[in-house]
């Protein structure tokens, strides 16, 4: 049990566009070890192993093999809402996936393109809206 990431505060990015990756990494990787998953099936075995260090999620709707939704819905089964803010990442504007979006416990929705200010903010926001509870 002496693994230092256990020790380490952790955003986690879920998207399949390393270019969305990457632009998360570098606003957050002052702050926080930053963890990447490029499906939902990575996200959800890096929640099962290390939920207790993840301070808060950025999740893609669009990605291959798992996508947001099924990672949703995971979430939801495993009480994952309740102990980690999850923002959405999307390009998906279209108003019933918005809608569909809306009715998990999500802390933000984000549309791309967004700026490395929105982001932080949004996140900041979640992360301590949670520890406040």
């Amino acid at each position: 049990m002496n693994n230092p990431i256990m020790n380490e505060q952790i955003v986690l990015v879920v998207d399949d566009s390393n270019i969305t990756r990457n632009l998360i990494e570098h606003v957050f990787k002052e702050k926080y070890k930053v963890l990447m998953a490029g499906n939902g099936k990575g996200a959800m075995d890096i929640v099962d192993v290390m939920a207790d260090s993840i301070v808060a999620i950025l999740l893609d709707l669009n990605m291959p093999d798992v996508d947001g939704f099924d990672v949703l819905d995971y979430f939801k089964e495993k009480g994952i809402f309740e102990k980690i803010p999850v923002c959405i990442v999307t390009g998906e504007e279209a108003p019933e996936i918005i809608g569909k979006v809306k009715t998990y416990p999500v802390s933000a929705i984000l549309l791309k393109p967004f700026s490395r200010e929105q982001i932080s903010t949004v996140v900041s926001k979640a992360i301590e809206m949670k520890k406040g509870k």
